[in-house]
């Protein structure tokens, strides 16, 4: 398993040598392109709008453009110059308790890992964290970009939540109907908590399957054999609220 960061962590005087790994793997079902006529494969190349050339990924540099098709060149070894402690260190700037932050400001997450001969640190930090309920916030520069981080600790190691800074995100006011009232009856409302309490239940994250890739993968394994997929779609009886809810009950409860 490859690291995609290395660097520190650092609380006051104190400084965690750290590693970031991926916390997902790919899973997706992968496609290849294809021309329908031929069935020969579509690739996509880099190509000079100016001199027509095909590019190689060496010959390629980023861009800054400060007027019409004027650029300020960047090479990575540019990037490296940046005087920023976030591109070696996530400087911890406060702890703060996890309830404080909504999660629409989560954006992804990595494991964090101790470096050999700082476990003793790690293992401090990531304790002290668990028995003060606490959540760490800084940032720290990836991929030519400062992010926004938080480190909690996560079943038995730490985590690192990759976040949205505040100007990212949207005012949910603007979103049509947000925070508007509707007149509901007390059956309705009485109801609809039943069938929620009803619902609830201890949860078991692995029983839910992602279901269209398995069907996917029996239409191809169908294609394949030479089978004929059928799929037989029913359309639901649209009901009023109140029998929706009152017959939902009635198969939670049978």
């Amino acid at each position: 398993m490859k690291a995609v960061w290395k660097g520190s962590i650092s609380f006051g005087l104190v400084n965690v040598p750290i590693k970031l790994y991926t916390s997902t793997l790919p899973k997706d079902v992968e496609f290849k392109l294809l021309h329908r006529e031929d069935g020969g494969r579509v690739r996509y190349k880099r190509v000079c709008e100016k001199c027509g050339k095909e590019l190689g990924k060496n010959d390629i540099v980023k861009g800054y453009e400060i007027s019409k098709d004027e650029y300020v060149l960047l090479t990575d070894e540019d990037f490296e110059k940046i005087p920023l402690k976030t591109t070696k260190t996530i400087q911890i700037r406060q702890f703060f308790s996890p309830e404080e932050l909504g999660v629409v400001f989560y954006n992804g997450f990595y494991y964090i890992s101790p470096e050999k001969g700082s476990e003793r640190a790690y293992y401090l930090l990531r304790r002290a964290m668990e028995e003060t309920n606490s959540i760490g916030i800084g940032k720290v520069t990836m991929r030519n970009k400062e992010n926004l981080v938080a480190v909690r600790p996560y079943d038995g190691g730490l985590i690192l939540v990759q976040l949205h800074f505040l100007e990212e995100i949207r005012n949910p006011m603007e979103v049509p109907f947000w925070g508007k009232e509707e007149d509901i009856t007390e059956e309705e409302i009485e109801l609809a908590k039943k069938l929620i309490l009803a619902m609830k239940k201890p949860l078991r994250i692995e029983e839910f399957v992602d279901e269209y890739k398995n069907a996917l993968l029996e239409l191809i394994n169908a294609k394949i054999e030479g089978r004929e997929v059928k799929v037989s779609e029913e359309l639901e009886e649209v009901k009023s609220l109140i029998e929706a809810l009152k017959e939902s009950l009635e198969v939670i409860e049978s």
